[in-house]
């Protein structure tokens, strides 16, 4: 229903501005998908996500603490930064959770990850989260009837799991489908790199 939106929303003035918002709404079929994301994510792409059980040792590893704040910022002392905006973060949901606990309110911010975290930075006065990548267990791509990539879902220990979803440049409220792409292959590569530095010490 959201592909035939898109194609209408094309040809009418006025109804792009509605249209991201729309698609960051909790829907309850995505949500039963994403219930066994890692099982089925992880057996196909090894080097994303790997054993919960050995990655997520203890819910009081600080290494593996998630941060939900209004000061979050990105880290100057992580080196190389990949940035997107205008990027949207639906807050974190537990796999079994009530669709009516999930929060549908929307705020542009910047999506930012560094060899060490995905940070989103929002507006001022507006809560953003870090996530170190230590603690991601499993990124995973969630695509439209059309092919294109329309959500970005990170799973990491204990059974949580962000939704990020990304406007384009020149109209923040129209989906940009390459930048969530792009956002979710860099993550990947991050991951990648920082296990094999890791494996190599």
């Amino acid at each position: 229903m959201l592909g035939a939106a898109a194609v209408l929303c094309a040809a009418l003035t006025g109804c792009a501005a509605g249209l991201l918002p729309a698609m960051l709404l909790p829907q309850a079929a995505a949500t039963v998908g994403i219930a066994g994301l890692s099982a089925a994510s992880c057996a196909a792409n090894s080097s994303s996500c790997e054993s919960p059980e050995r990655q997520c040792s203890s819910p009081t590893d600080k290494k593996l603490a998630v941060t939900e704040a209004v000061d979050v910022d990105i880290p100057a002392n992580e080196g190389k930064v990949a940035a997107f905006t205008p990027a949207y973060w639906q807050p974190q949901f537990a796999r079994n959770a009530s669709l009516a606990a999930v929060s549908a309110e929307v705020n542009a911010g910047t999506f930012a990850i560094t060899d060490k975290s995905i940070v989103f930075v929002p507006p001022p006065g507006v809560d953003g989260v870090h996530l170190p990548l230590v603690g991601v267990v499993n990124v995973e791509l969630q695509q439209g009837s059309a092919g294109a990539a329309r959500q970005l879902t990170v799973e990491s220990c204990f059974g949580r799991l962000d939704r990020f979803t990304f406007g384009q440049t020149q109209n923040a409220r129209q989906l940009d489908s390459k930048a969530t792409a792009d956002a979710a292959a860099e993550i990947k590569a991050r991951i990648a790199t920082a296990r094999t530095t890791a494996a190599s010490k």
